[in-house]
């Protein structure tokens, strides 16, 4: 498409484009100004390997062996294994369901840490406000130490055998995430475009109408005069028909003197 075609179709209808345009503009700069915000405040959890007694301390202190050291985890041959668990049990439904009832953000973002560290999990908690932005990665961080707690307990293992949370960066100051106000301009812009193209299909239509309109009336105006005309015609040559004299009478004695006259003339030249 010609981009130059384009803009001159604009132009030809820009009394109804020029509307819809305006309302698009003041649209965009409100939704940016005054739309819904989103902040993100982040946080990472460092999992933290038990400190297992050694042979020497089992053999000083007898009771460390009759501990429960059934953490499944530990007998894994994937060290990262946890975390993947954690993770995933952050991003079940379950858990967002749990986020939104306690009234926080539920579109919270989890992650193993940079170049995918296998023992640190990055938590985002995102939402409308900073304080709830920071509430809802304060509530992961909980819901990830419970979690992790509980995942090991499975089999009825020690504390001394679990694994354990340490948060590495607390929860910072929210952020604003330009993006989400970009995203509902650019819905509003769309959304534009396509009042813009409706409008123009509809000035095309009003305008086809308006010109069969003018053709039905040229038309009719045509007719018309093809109609008077002809009328004025007929009346000319009826008038014209009334008027001529009638010739007929004169023609028929002119034709018929010449044979009359002679002969009374002979018959007073007899007589004498």
């Amino acid at each position: 498409m010609d981009p130059l075609a384009v803009l001159k179709t604009l132009w030809t209808y820009k009394f109804w484009v020029l509307p819809v345009l305006m309302i698009t503009i003041a649209s965009g700069v409100y939704v940016y100004q005054f739309g819904p915000r989103s902040y993100e405040s982040s946080m990472s959890v460092a999992v933290v390997n038990p400190t297992l007694p050694s042979e020497r301390e089992l053999e000083k202190n007898p009771a460390l062996a009759k501990l429960n050291k059934d953490n499944p985890y530990l007998r894994s041959s994937d060290p990262s294994l946890i975390t993947d668990v954690m993770v995933t049990q952050l991003k079940s439904a379950s858990t967002a369901a749990e986020i939104e009832a306690a009234g926080l953000g539920p579109e919270y973002v989890v992650g193993q840490g940079v170049n995918s560290n296998g023992f640190v999990i990055d938590i985002s908690g995102v939402a409308s406000t900073p304080e709830n932005a920071v509430a809802t990665a304060v509530a992961l961080g909980k819901h990830l130490e419970k979690n992790l707690y509980d995942a090991q307990k499975i089999n009825g293992a020690d504390d001394m055998y679990l694994f354990t949370s340490l948060t590495v960066v607390a929860p910072e100051k929210p952020t604003e995430q330009f993006s989400s106000r970009l995203r509902s301009v650019i819905v509003v812009f769309i959304g534009g475009a396509v009042l813009m193209l409706t409008s123009v299909s509809l000035g095309v239509a009003v305008k086809k109408a308006r010109l069969r309109k003018q053709a039905r009336k040229s038309s009719s105006k045509h007719n018309g005069s093809d109609a008077n005309a002809a009328d004025a015609t007929d009346d000319a040559s009826s008038h014209a028909a009334a008027e001529q004299p009638d010739t007929s009478q004169e023609n028929k004695t002119v034709a018929q003197g010449p044979v009359l006259v002679p002969v009374e003339r002979t018959r007073r030249i007899s007589s004498r």
